[in-house]
C-alpha cells in the first residue's frame, strides 16, 4: 500500500504521525501507560498547539520503543499482502476466461454468468455495505489482513493493524478502503480475463450460441438488444434479429456472425464489468486520500484526554526574573536538619504543571519539605532524614508514569521514616493504578487527601 522508500524514508508522514499516536494510545489503553516524561519534554517544546504535542509525544515514545520500525514494516507487509491478492485475482481473471470459452462451443448464457455474475453479486454486495448497520467487510478484504498478518510478525503486529484499522474507521474511510481492495482486485481480474478473451478468440475458432429449454427467441433478442447498447456506443457491434435467431438453432452460424458475437461479448465484459470497478476503483482511491487528508487528533479519546494538563500547562516558567539570593543551599526549605526530627513533614516529588506546592492552609505543626525535582534536592532531604520525621507524606503526580527512579526513592524514605504514607494527586485511571501497584510493592499507605492524613495524625496524637 505505500512505498517505503518514498513514504518512510523521508521525515514522518502525516498519515504516519496519525498512526503512531494512535498505535500508542492503543498500547497505553490495553497495557498501562509509558515512561514519558522525556516524551512530555519533547513534545512541550513544540507550538501550544495540543494535536501537535499529542503527535510529538507519540512520534518521541515511538522512535524509542521501536514501534515507528514496526508500523513501517506492517505497511511494507500490507503492500506486498495487497500485491499478492490483486495478482492472484488476475491469474483467476485469465484462468475464467479461458475455462469459460472452453474447448469451442460457447454458451452465451453460461458464458455471461461465468464473467459476470459473481462480479454482479459482489459489486451489489460492496453497495449494500453502505446501508445503516450493514457490514462493510468482504472476503477479499479479511484475506488481505490474514495474508498481511501472516506476513508481519512479532508482538507489535497486532497492534499495528489495529491502530490503521481504529485510524481509518475514525476518519470513515474503512468501508471504502474495503472498496479500495475489492475494486481493484476485480480490476485486475478483468485486465486478466479480457486480453486472454481476445487472444483465444483470436488464435482460435468458436462457435456461439444460445441454448434454452424455456425461454422464446424473443428473449434473447431484448436481453442481448440490453446488454449491447451501452458497448454499442463505445464502438462494439451488437448482432441484429436475424443474427440472433440464426445462432438459436444447432447449426453453426456464418463466420461473421460468430465475429460478431466475439465482440459483443468482450463489450459486455469490458462495460459491465471492467469499467465499474475501474470507476470504483478510482473512486474509492480518491475519497480515501481526501479522508485521510483530513485526519485529526480527538483529545476526547481515552488515553488522549489524560494528557490535556501536562501538554497544555496553564503556566509556564518565562525565565530568570532576578538573580538569586547569595546564599547556599538548595531549593527546599532554609532549615537545620534536626528540625524536622519527630516532627509531621510533607514532601512532593516531581510535580509536574499545573499544581501548585505547598498547598494554602498548611498547618503550622507540618514541615514543608519543599519538592523533590533533582539530584540535589534528593541529597538535601537525605541530610535531613538523618533525624527523620515521626509522620512523613509522599505526594506524588499521578499524571506521570512511576519509574525505578521513584520506587528506589519510596523504598530509601519507607526505611527512613516509620509512618511514611502516599498521597497521588489527579491523573488518568491507568496511572493511578501504577502507582497504586508500585506503593502496594512497598508497603506504603495511601491516603485519599491531605485533610484526611492530617486527621489521621491527629487522631494518633490524641491516643
Amino acid at each position: 500500500m505505500w512505498n517505503r522508500s518514498s513514504s518512510f524514508a523521508r521525515p514522518a508522514s502525516p498519515l504516519l504521525r496519525y498512526w503512531q499516536a494512535e498505535a500508542v494510545r492503543l498500547r497505553e489503553a490495553h497495557w498501562g501507560p509509558l515512561e514519558d516524561r522525556a516524551a512530555c519534554q519533547a513534545a512541550l517544546r513544540q507550538p501550544a498547539d495540543l494535536q501537535a504535542r499529542i503527535l510529538a509525544r507519540a512520534a518521541w515514545l515511538a522512535e524509542h520503543d521501536n514501534l515507528h520500525e514496526r508500523l513501517i514494516q506492517w505497511a511494507a507487509g500490507a503492500r506486498w499482502a495487497l500485491i499478492a491478492v490483486w495478482l492472484a485475482a488476475c491469474l483467476a481473471g485469465i484462468g475464467t476466461a479461458a475455462a469459460v470459452l472452453g474447448q469451442g462451443q460457447v454458451n452465451l448464457a453460461l458464458a455471461l454468468l461465468g464473467l459476470l455474475g459473481l462480479h454482479v453479486l459482489t459489486f451489489l454486495i460492496w453497495l449494500a455495505g453502505w446501508l445503516p448497520g450493514v457490514s462493510g467487510s468482504t472476503a477479499l478484504s479479511s484475506l488481505w489482513l490474514w495474508f498481511t498478518r501472516r506476513l508481519v510478525r512479532g508482538p507489535d503486529g497486532a497492534l499495528a493493524a489495529q491502530a490503521f484499522l481504529s485510524m481509518l474507521g475514525r476518519a470513515r474511510a474503512w468501508k471504502t478502503a474495503i472498496g479500495l481492495i475489492s475494486h481493484g482486485a476485480w480490476t485486475a481480474a478483468f485486465l486478466g480475463a479480457v486480453p486472454t478473451l481476445l487472444l483465444l478468440l483470436s488464435t482460435r475458432r468458436y462457435t456461439f450460441h444460445w441454448e434454452t429449454t424455456l425461454l422464446s427467441s424473443d428473449a434473447f433478442i431484448r436481453v442481448t438488444r440490453l446488454l449491447g447498447h451501452v458497448p454499442g456506443l463505445l464502438g462494439f457491434p451488437a448482432p441484429d434479429d436475424a443474427q440472433i435467431a440464426a445462432s438459436l438453432g444447432a447449426q453453426p452460424a456464418a463466420a461473421g456472425i460468430q465475429a460478431g458475437w466475439s465482440l459483443w461479448l468482450i463489450g459486455c465484459i469490458v462495460v459491465w464489468g471492467l469499467l465499474p470497478r475501474l470507476l470504483g476503483l478510482i473512486a474509492c482511491a480518491l475519497h480515501v486520500r481526501r479522508r485521510l487528508a483530513r485526519l485529526a487528533v480527538d483529545p476526547n479519546l481515552p488515553g488522549w484526554l489524560d494528557l490535556r494538563d501536562r501538554l497544555m500547562p496553564t503556566h509556564a516558567s518565562l525565565g530568570i526574573d532576578r538573580p538569586a539570593p547569595a546564599q547556599g543551599g538548595g531549593a527546599g526549605p532554609a532549615m537545620p536538619p534536626a528540625a524536622i526530627g519527630g516532627q509531621t513533614a510533607v514532601l512532593a516529588y516531581e510535580l509536574g504543571p499545573g499544581l501548585d506546592w505547598p498547598p494554602a492552609g498548611l498547618p503550622a505543626g507540618v514541615v514543608d519539605l519543599g519538592r523533590c525535582d533533582s539530584r540535589e534536592d534528593r541529597a538535601r532531604i537525605r541530610a535531613w532524614l538523618g533525624t527523620p520525621p515521626a509522620h512523613l507524606l509522599f505526594v506524588c503526580d499521578a499524571r506521570l508514569t512511576p519509574d525505578r527512579g521513584a520506587v528506589a526513592w519510596l523504598d530509601e524514605l519507607r526505611r527512613s521514616c516509620l509512618d511514611l504514607r502516599a498521597l497521588c494527586l489527579e491523573g488518568s485511571p491507568a496511572r493511578l493504578q501504577a502507582w497504586q501497584d508500585i506503593l502496594s510493592q512497598q508497603a506504603v499507605p495511601q491516603v485519599a487527601s491531605l485533610s484526611g492524613w492530617l486527621e489521621h495524625i491527629g487522631s494518633l496524637r490524641h491516643d
